[in-house]
């Protein structure tokens, strides 16, 4: 009985194509101040690859309609065509430090790239109780604060990073500074 268990306790845990994007997505970075964590990123870049396995997902989660699930693909793709959006887990070892809105003046928050860096245009907190974000972003644990973060590509001539080149999310501030870097798709 208990290998039958442990079977379907391993095929739950299986790769599947979401889990494989998001691990291929996501970043990690712990700031020690002595011994001591201050602070802590776990973050996802929306990047269009991502988006698509996050749509097949969450049509597989909410039993969506082929109708549905096309209506979300074309607003996930044309959402990725805007700018970049990351979604970030945080930690602060004060609860009173886990706040990125930029008006608190706690930390900066940029995308840098070869040719620049975009300040970020809105962050957004993610509602803490919702059971999806768990499902979708299992990096997200009790003593974080879960946001979305977005940067507008800007109308430059320039995008902030070509196809293969790095880009890199800076949180930093006196808690702490992270620096989670991608390669752009």
């Amino acid at each position: 009985m208990l290998a039958l268990v442990w079977s379907a306790v391993a095929a739950g845990c299986a790769s599947s194509p979401y889990r494989e994007s998001l691990d291929a997505w996501t970043r990690a970075e712990d700031f020690y101040q002595l011994t001591e964590v201050t602070s802590a990123a776990r973050a996802t870049l929306l990047a269009e690859p991502f988006r698509r396995a996050y749509v097949e997902e969450y049509t597989e989660v909410f039993a969506l309609t082929p109708e549905q699930h096309d209506a979300l693909l074309e607003a996930e793709v044309e959402d990725a065509r805007g700018g970049w959006t990351v979604v970030i887990a945080l930690y602060t070892s004060d609860p009173e430090w886990n706040d990125l809105d930029p008006r608190r003046e706690m930390w900066s928050v940029r995308l840098e790239g070869p040719n620049g860096w975009l300040p970020v245009s809105r962050v957004r907190p993610l509602v803490r109780d919702n059971p999806s974000w768990r499902r979708f972003y299992p990096y997200f644990a009790a003593h974080y604060r879960l946001y979305e973060l977005r940067f507008e590509r800007g109308v430059g001539p320039e995008p902030l990073a070509r196809p293969g080149e790095e880009l890199t999310l800076v949180v930093a501030g006196a808690p702490g500074q992270m620096r989670l870097a991608w390669r752009a798709p």
